[in-house]
């Protein structure tokens, strides 16, 4: 009697655990349906790396799905503040000569956006969701062009060679390496915006809004 009583707890208490922190059993239905969500024209998105980022994230989710064509549900995603700080510094160094200058060279950057996110009826154009923002920040690093101790090195052989052909983008101009973070920037974003989505309440019409 004692023995059946134990595995009756420990089964409730298995059960609880994996209610409780989320989890199903595969092939378990959670009685939610899926939300299909288009997407329109997100500017400064060019190369739709936010679009699929976005696409991917919601589809890891099961409970929405990204629609290539119109759908009831659209996501609106509009950039507030798209900012580019330089956050690290080395000394320079003389090209010719070698040896440090008195000048400190920028050798590591951040970039930070905001964007506002509205899930919203696609017909009416009125927020399903109480609209939210989402920050992401990304920070790289990047090489002196004019310094041969970083871009120039000598191999076995004692012949030099140019350490950007060898870095695998790991060291580049500050402008390529501010154009290479906008991807893992964005990715970041979308998985923010997808986890605000299952996060975020429902949109309320104040009583002097309504018609």
């Amino acid at each position: 009697m004692l023995h059946s009583k134990i595995i009756q707890l420990l089964s409730l208490f298995v059960c609880f655990g994996f209610s409780s922190c989320g989890y199903h059993a595969a092939g378990q239905s959670t009685g939610e349906g899926v939300t299909t969500i288009s997407i329109p024209l997100i500017k400064d998105d060019e190369d739709g790396v936010l679009r699929n980022s976005l696409a991917r994230a919601m589809a890891s989710t099961g409970k929405f799905a990204y629609s290539s064509s119109s759908s009831s549900t659209e996501l609106v995603v509009s950039f507030e503040s798209n900012l580019t700080d330089t956050i690290g510094y080395e000394w320079d160094v003389k090209t010719a000569k070698g040896g440090e200058v008195k000048r400190l060279y920028p050798d590591e950057g951040r970039k930070t956006i905001i964007a506002l996110v509205t899930l919203r009826d696609s017909k009416t154009k009125e927020p399903i969701l109480q609209p939210f923002k989402v920050k992401s920040q990304v920070e790289y690093d990047f090489v002196n062009p004019i310094s041969a101790k970083e871009i120039e090195f000598k191999d076995v052989w004692g012949k030099e060679q140019m350490t950007l052909q060898y870095s695998l983008g790991q060291l580049d101009s500050e402008e390529g390496a501010r154009g290479e973070a906008h991807v893992p920037l964005f990715q970041d974003l979308a998985g923010k915006i997808v986890e605000g989505l299952s996060r975020a309440p429902p949109f309320i019409r104040d009583k002097n809004e309504r018609k």
